[in-house]
């Protein structure tokens, strides 16, 4: 385990492993639970839902630094977004809020396609577990998480999958990992959108679903933060579909990790990007993808115009690339299932790529 997960899951045992009733908080008769989580919140930093309960959040839960809520097998019903950091409290770099853990629960919307916008909304974070979460709020325009400018998160063996049905060409995916910039951020105030990325986050044994399944994200409208880069982001274990776009699309991120993990795209725009299953792309130039050490083994990879590929829109270069024993599909034929392409220099968009043992089939 991570050290920064053992410190936070350590510190929240000590505080209240000992008293079964700390922090427990009942449903209210007049469904105006998201206020009693919120005051228990303020008062003791932590909250315990009942196993078995309903609750309902007419308003999101605000989250603050050292809080943890553990919502092992209750229902919580979402009428708008679930849960967000303060925003009183906004920072420029990752300390807006920190060590925050969220357990369990089965977070449902009231509407039957879902609501709009962002279900968990975290930004200028660190430090942060989401584990065991069946997030069922957000319809398929929407986000069901959203880390802006976020370090260290964790996660979990969460189900993260959309509602309704998304428009033919929708590229919104159920977990963004997204800069702090204008046009990726633009709820944010002004002075908080300064291109923070996001840097050291893990999702590991979840099962994700979405019009583009999960997507780290790049300032494509935004020249000032264009070559900002996201590092260090791991994906391990777990399902991830793709219904209109990419399953997993990950773009200006270097120090990436796939790992033993199911990756399918439906989408039914074969002759496009979109349709890609894993799309590894470099926009702009910076200092710290050309250093990066790329990781992608032991996946299974379908796709429509590639499985899986790897690109530079520029005349950058990822550093290197071990690619290995993944079975890969591509609608298009197997000669597509894998593709490294050029940068706009005629260089390999990856200075050093290990290839071996790798799989490729017309699906």
């Amino acid at each position: 385990m991570k050290k920064w997960l053992f410190l936070i899951l350590m510190s929240f045992i000590i505080l209240y492993g000992m008293d079964a009733e700390a922090g427990v908080v009942k449903p209210t008769a007049d469904k105006k639970d998201a206020l009693a989580i919120n005051e228990e919140l303020r008062t003791t930093g932590y909250v315990k839902l009942l196993q078995g309960k309903t609750y309902y959040l007419s308003y999101p839960i605000w989250l603050n630094s050292n809080q943890m809520i553990d919502a092992t097998g209750a229902t919580l019903v979402v009428s708008k977004s679930a849960v967000r950091n303060d925003p009183k409290n906004y920072k420029k770099d990752y300390s807006s809020m920190y060590n925050i853990v969220i357990r369990g629960g089965r977070w449902i919307s009231n509407k039957k396609k879902g609501n709009k916008g962002t279900s968990f909304s975290l930004a200028h974070c660190r430090r942060i577990i989401l584990e065991g979460l069946d997030i069922q709020t957000t319809n398929a325009e929407g986000h069901g998480i959203e880390l802006v400018g976020c370090q260290d998160v964790s996660i979990k063996k969460c189900n993260v999958v959309a509602q309704g049905k998304g428009k033919a060409k929708s590229v919104e995916e159920m977990i963004q990992i997204d800069l702090a910039a204008p046009h990726t951020a633009p709820f944010l105030s002004s002075k908080y959108r300064n291109g923070l990325p996001c840097n050291n986050i893990i999702i590991d044994g979840c099962v994700v679903k979405g019009n583009r399944g999960i997507c780290a994200n790049y300032a494509k409208k935004d020249k000032k933060y264009r070559n900002k880069c996201h590092s260090k982001i791991t994906i391990t274990n777990s399902v991830i579909t793709g219904v209109k776009s990419e399953a997993l699309a990950l773009f200006n991120a270097a120090n990436v990790t796939v790992q033993n993990n199911t990756i399918i795209t439906n989408s039914k725009r074969t002759g496009e990007a979109y349709s890609i299953g894993c799309h590894m792309a470099v926009f702009g130039k910076n200092s710290i993808l050309p250093k990066s050490v790329n990781t992608v083994m032991n996946n299974t990879i379908m796709g429509g115009r590639q499985g899986f590929q790897l690109c530079s829109h520029s005349k950058s270069q990822y550093g290197s690339l071990t690619i290995s024993n993944n079975k890969i599909y591509c609608k298009k034929g197997k000669n597509n299932a894998l593709v490294i392409t050029n940068n706009t220099g005629g260089k390999s968009s990856a200075s050093t790529v290990i290839e071996s043992g790798n799989e490729r089939y017309k699906w």
